[in-house]
């Protein structure tokens, strides 16, 4: 049984998901490299600037997490990241899900976050959840997508 909680309660919660984040997150990146020792210091001041929502096992260490923060109404989606032997298991909706709620409870009226083009697994999963492609990046090789948080009719 897997319980959704935030980052921090468990001492291996950063370094899983810093391994989460090396193995699937930045090697679909064409900015960043797994091994870039920059973007890995930076890693916890990144995470000490938002939310982290985890997905765990009752006992054992983080297997999905979704990172993100709030500004000028707007829910800022920074990552999301299941691990492979978890996907199609409902972890990356529930985490989503989890994120947006707390999002529009900050006050965010819509909800944005970045791509890489070729995560084609990650953009079906985001456009079935409502997120529409908005701005394309050729340098970055990146698609900035955005949904609405308020409910219809308003």
């Amino acid at each position: 049984m897997r319980r959704i909680r935030y980052r921090g309660h468990r001492p291996d919660d950063l370094p899983t998901l810093v391994r989460l984040i090396r193995t699937e997150l930045m090697p679909m990146s064409h900015t960043v490299s797994p091994d870039d020792p920059v973007v890995l210091a930076g890693l916890p001041e990144r995470f000490d600037s938002g939310r982290t929502i985890v997905a765990a096992p009752e006992v054992g260490s983080p297997i999905g997490f979704v990172h993100f923060g709030e500004i000028h109404g707007l829910l800022h989606i920074d990552m999301l990241v299941v691990d492979p032997l978890s996907r199609g298991t409902g972890i990356g909706l529930e985490l989503m899900r989890r994120a947006e709620r707390e999002g529009t409870l900050h006050g965010s009226l819509m909800a944005v976050l970045f791509v890489d083009d070729v995560n084609e697994k990650a953009r079906r999963f985001y456009a079935r959840e409502g997120y529409e492609p908005v701005r394309h990046f050729p340098d970055l090789k990146v698609t900035q997508w955005t949904k609405s948080l308020q409910p219809s009719g308003q």
